[in-house]
């Protein structure tokens, strides 16, 4: 009986490659959003310390006041462009887990496919291996 081999071994390999690599932009898309979510609290905490530190003051001048107006309206905006980037990042996170599901099915289908061919071949070689024992016994009996 001859070796098992699998023709398609190589193109299961290069589908596990894609994959993976399709997987490693799912990953970055998911830092993204960790970064984006880290730059938004980041972004609070900034705010709470310098309304803290005015508040803590014995007394605050306009120009102060002013400035601290000034940064509360730059994180207002701020926050709203983090909203959009966060909305698109979640979006092409969607689509990315798509592909992902796609390149993962294809994988899948042809490791089922190696596994019925295996179990083909294994059947294949058990028949041969009792087809030579029957032969080797009837030989055997023969003389």
């Amino acid at each position: 009986m001859k070796k098992f081999a699998f023709p398609l071994h190589r193109v299961m390999e290069w589908r596990r490659t894609e994959a993976r690599i399709e997987e490693a932009k799912l990953e970055r898309h998911f830092a993204e959003l960790h970064a984006i979510d880290a730059r938004e609290k980041m972004l609070e905490e900034e705010r709470a310390k310098s309304e803290k530190e005015l508040l803590q003051q014995a007394s605050a001048t306009g120009r102060e006041l002013a400035a601290l107006d000034d940064f509360k309206r730059y994180i207002a905006i701020e926050r709203q462009r983090l909203r959009r980037v966060r909305n698109d990042c979640k979006k092409k996170i969607e689509a990315q887990i798509q592909v992902v599901t796609l390149k993962r099915r294809d994988v899948r289908l042809l490791e089922k496919l190696k596994e019925d061919r295996i179990k083909v071949w294994t059947a294949d070689l058990h028949r041969e291996i009792d087809q030579q024992a029957e032969e080797s016994y009837l030989a055997k009996w023969g003389r």
